[in-house]
């Protein structure tokens, strides 16, 4: 009896976590449309539009060290809570000048900045809370449905941002602000979600902020399918601009351009959704080796087949299968790391997949000028097999039992098991 209430209260919070942060996403999605937008409009330069996207990316990454020893040492979910109560007052304040039209770069830049921070922390706080709020065995399937959630959020936000902004550029910060405060009132009737664990909490000192590398590092499966997962986002990365901006330079209507992209986030959405599903059908490390090799083929199909909608089709069919590989793995990730460490840990997880993410585009550049748009993509399908190869073979991946079966207690103490097998 007292199992059934913990666990109705588990999936209580569970539920107000996800629908409270989906509402933050959905604002973070649209802003992330409308502010390039806005600048292009305000100063009439291309080149200052792109540096909000940069502010952005920036103060993520650079957030996202100190963000997983705040989840670390204070309530998570205070955390949060404050996390939407300034992004409630930044995105109100910027609706107001927008709509007293005296905005300015400045205070665009500021959003970003604020924006890029804040996601940081809420990420890190919420991930490391989710094995608090549900079963163990449950853990895979919340992650997998926060993927869902991810993607839901930026195709609402994307395409509703754009629509906002033709009524006002004021109005798609109003809905932001509206949606924060939503997801606040909803996290206030999440209960307090203090780390457990060590008794000593987390300094922000260089080296508490550094604990979660060296934990990655001490075990072989966290460090090779880190590796993994940050290559994979590059190179999907690198080839998604390929893909993109040769079909821009080839006369391709834009609209069609906007439905390969649009197919991209739906084929994100599904495999979210069908991710708990495959995940019972495959064993151990077989979501990362299919992810892998599916990647590989699928990246030569869109070198080799012809067909305007085919770049688009196989991109989403990537895109449906990565969401069961970062869902197993995250769910080993947080099994395996002490509560103590969780919010350093994954807060490393997502610079290293979001920094290798957000060079692609300019690699893609690269490599699409001096190699062009064939010659690149088959490139990139050679090193991605080399990398699929290397997985496959590696003792750390095949060895490995499916979470929730070989990951220790969430409470246990850190202590890095013996580097046995390389990377």
């Amino acid at each position: 009896m007292r199992r059934g209430t913990r666990e109705r209260g588990g999936a209580r919070g569970f539920t107000l976590l996800w629908v409270g942060s989906a509402f933050g996403e959905f604002a973070y999605s649209s802003s992330l449309i409308v502010l390039p937008l806005i600048v292009l409009s305000v100063t009439g330069s291309p080149a200052r539009a792109g540096v909000i996207g940069f502010v952005d990316a920036t103060a993520m990454l650079l957030a996202g060290l100190p963000a997983g020893a705040v989840a670390d040492r204070y309530d998570r979910r205070s955390v949060l809570l404050w996390c939407q109560a300034v992004l409630c007052a930044v995105f109100g304040a910027l609706a107001v000048l927008l709509w007293a039209g005296i905005v300015s770069l400045p205070a665009l830049a500021g959003l970003a900045l604020v924006n890029g921070a804040a996601t940081a922390l809420t990420m890190a706080a919420g991930e490391a809370m989710l094995p608090s709020l549900v079963a163990e065995e449950r853990v895979s399937d919340a992650v997998a449905m926060n993927a869902a959630r991810t993607y839901a959020g930026q195709l609402a936000g994307t395409s509703a941002g754009g629509f906002l902004l033709a009524v006002r550029n004021a109005v798609p910060f109003v809905v932001g602000g509206v949606a924060h405060l939503t997801g606040l009132i909803l996290l206030l009737f999440l209960k307090r979600q203090p780390p457990t664990g060590s008794t000593e909490r987390p300094g922000l000192s260089g080296r508490g902020l550094l604990e979660g590398v060296r934990w990655i590092t001490g075990h072989p499966f966290l460090r090779t399918g880190l590796l993994c997962a940050a290559a994979t986002n590059f190179f999907f990365g690198l080839i998604y601009f390929i893909v993109i901006a040769s079909a821009q330079t080839s006369g391709m209507p834009t609209g069609l351009i906007g439905a390969m992209a649009g197919l991209l986030g739906v084929g994100g959405l599904l495999g979210a959704l069908a991710a708990p599903l495959l995940q019972r059908l495959l064993t151990g490390a077989q979501p990362i080796y299919l992810v892998l090799w599916t990647f590989v083929l699928l990246t030569a199909g869109i070198a080799l087949l012809p067909g305007g909608w085919t770049p688009g089709v196989l991109l989403g069919a990537i895109a449906f299968a990565a969401p069961t590989a970062n869902a197993y793995f995250s769910t080993y990730q947080l099994l395996l790391t002490p509560d103590s460490h969780r919010g350093r840990v994954m807060s490393v997880a997502g610079i290293a997949g979001g920094g290798s993410g957000a060079i692609a585009p300019l690699a893609g550049g690269i490599v699409l000028d001096l190699a062009g748009r064939l010659t690149g993509l088959l490139a990139c399908t050679a090193v991605m097999a080399v990398i699929a190869l290397l997985a496959t073979l590696s003792p750390s991946l095949r060895d490995v039992a499916g979470p929730g079966r070989a990951a220790p207690p969430g409470n246990a103490e850190p202590e890095p098991e013996p580097d046995k097998a390389a990377a």
